[in-house]
């Protein structure tokens, strides 16, 4: 997942449940019958995570490896927000 603002994606990995996508199964690999130039699944984009609202699942229908993947985006993210905070933006006329 690419961030402009790592805040706002952290807050958008952790409102929302996590799983394993519908299309790879969580392995993050584009399908047999794929373009023959695509290597990751184009509809999670290699992350083997699909969003879903919150009650469309619940937390034992979620595999361990996709707590584990999502466990390692909110690191990674936690880690770039508290490195690189946002800017405050000054606007004058």
């Amino acid at each position: 997942m690419k961030c402009a603002n790592p805040a706002q994606c952290l807050y958008f990995l952790t409102s929302r449940p996590w799983g394993d996508c519908l299309k790879c199964g969580g392995s993050g690999w584009a399908s047999e019958d794929s373009d023959p130039l695509e290597i990751f699944c184009r509809h999670c984009l290699g992350s083997g995570l699909d969003e879903y609202r919150p009650g469309d699942i619940s937390p034992d229908q979620i595999s361990d490896a996709a707590k584990m993947r999502h466990a390692a985006h909110i690191a990674r993210l936690t880690t770039l927000v508290t490195r690189f905070p946002a800017r405050r933006l000054a606007v004058t006329a």
